[in-house]
């Protein structure tokens, strides 16, 4: 499980390097002004949220649906063997 975790925290790394400028030491930033990015964090989320909700609502359940159908497979597997 662990294993699991890090990979998508390297995504999620992967994804804001490519957002954001290469200059930009975003870890930092973060760290040293939490409630501000904390902030930008929500404004950006609910400006995205009430630009592009329904595709971002679909993109969420069917990566939601795969990994359901993911697990039962695994649980099945695991009873099976």
């Amino acid at each position: 499980m662990p294993t699991e975790i890090q990979e998508r925290e390297s995504v999620v790394e992967e994804l804001i390097d490519e957002l954001v400028p290469e200059g930009l030491d975003w870890e930092r930033l973060v760290v040293t002004y939490p409630i501000p990015a904390l902030l930008v964090a929500a404004f950006v989320g609910f400006w995205l949220g009430r630009r592009h909700g329904p595709e971002i609502i679909g993109a969420v359940s069917g990566f939601a649906a795969a990994e359901v159908a993911r697990n039962v497979e695994q649980l099945l597997g695991q009873e099976a063997g």
